[in-house]
């Protein structure tokens, strides 16, 4: 009866440690974006992260916004699950929220995407995120 039971505690215990183990795997990463080339030093940061091309670049998944103190901003997201996602930042000169266009449809504020050639597009700019991560962007 001792043995039986102690049998049955261990089996709990074990699947405990199991079910710990997998929340592990999908427990919330921390992502750093590191957002260089803010001239001039003014307005607000906008930063993005979006997790599909549905939207994108327009409607993210988690925003924040903050206001410019330096030609470097860093912006930290925490409580990002992993998967695949892909950032995009603006500078918002006159702080009105959205990125400012001209009569044609390009941008009148300084801009950037995680990619290398800075273009809206989403399957370029995505990223795999499993772990704690750095990317940086650099606005155009």
């Amino acid at each position: 009866m001792v043995l039986a039971l102690n049998k049955n505690y261990i089996q709990i215990i074990l699947l405990l440690l199991l079910g710990f183990m997998g929340m592990n795997s999908l427990c919330a990463q921390k992502l750093t974006v590191s957002v260089h080339n803010i001239k001039p030093v003014s307005g607000n940061l906008m930063v993005g992260i979006f997790n599909s091309g549905k939207e994108f670049p327009d409607v993210y998944y988690k925003g924040v916004k903050t206001q410019i103190t330096d030609t470097i901003m860093v912006v930290t997201f925490t409580d990002l699950p992993k998967g695949k996602y892909a950032v995009s930042a603006y500078q918002d000169m006159n702080k009105n929220g959205r990125l400012d266009r001209n009569i044609i449809g390009i941008p009148k504020e300084k801009y950037g995407f995680s990619n290398k050639d800075n273009k809206p597009d989403y399957t370029k700019s995505a990223f795999d995120f499993n772990n704690d991560l750095t990317i940086n962007i650099t606005l155009n």
